[in-house]
């Protein structure tokens, strides 16, 4: 399907130009087909949660990827026009445990990195590992690309990590994240 677009002079009518896009129709012979940005969740078939894990806990981290900030895959949400980190302590409420079985939980989840918990001067945020899900239409930032390289790398083409490397030389980063990448970098 196009859509076409007329640029039109206001005071003499003359058509200026035009422009064209093409998008796919939201309904075919096919079926409907879900708007990328509406929640949801990717799944990598290369990448399967780690065996150490339960099925009940994998529910809990699909559960909790429903309230992911879509290109950064921060556990949070909109207040006005910021954007709030969830506590550890709404993080268990949100996965339906008690204090300690979810203190257990999100330790479990850190450790295996499925998540990760960046200090920051408001307070810890909490990172999902887009390597295990990931939102569906959103790029991979490079700050997500540093935080969890480990597991991308396995599922990204070698341009791509080195693209990112090469961002990460440019960017004002931390000292140990430079140093991880030029690791990385000298290994590759």
């Amino acid at each position: 399907m196009y859509k076409k677009y007329q640029l039109i002079n206001e005071s003499t009518g003359e058509i200026v130009g035009e422009k064209s896009e093409h998008f796919t129709d939201s309904m075919n012979d096919e079926g409907y087909r879900f708007p990328s940005h509406k929640a949801g969740i990717r799944l990598f078939k290369g990448m399967p949660f780690p065996d150490e894990m339960t099925d009940a806990e994998i529910g809990k981290m699909l559960r909790l990827s429903m309230v992911v900030i879509g290109k950064t895959n921060m556990l949070g949400y909109r207040q006005g026009q910021t954007i709030e980190a969830y506590t550890s302590a709404e993080i268990v409420e949100l996965a339906k445990l008690r204090n300690r079985q979810g203190k257990t939980f999100l330790n479990k989840m850190l450790r295996l990195r499925i998540m990760q918990r960046v200090t920051t001067n408001t307070g810890p945020q909490y990172y999902i590992n887009p390597a295990y899900l990931q939102p569906p239409g959103h790029r991979l930032s490079l700050d997500l690309f540093l935080l969890f390289r480990d597991e991308l790398t396995g599922l990204l083409p070698q341009w791509a990590i080195d693209e990112f490397l090469s961002q990460a030389r440019f960017k004002q980063t931390s000292q140990r994240q430079l140093a991880e990448a030029e690791r990385i970098l000298q290994e590759g």
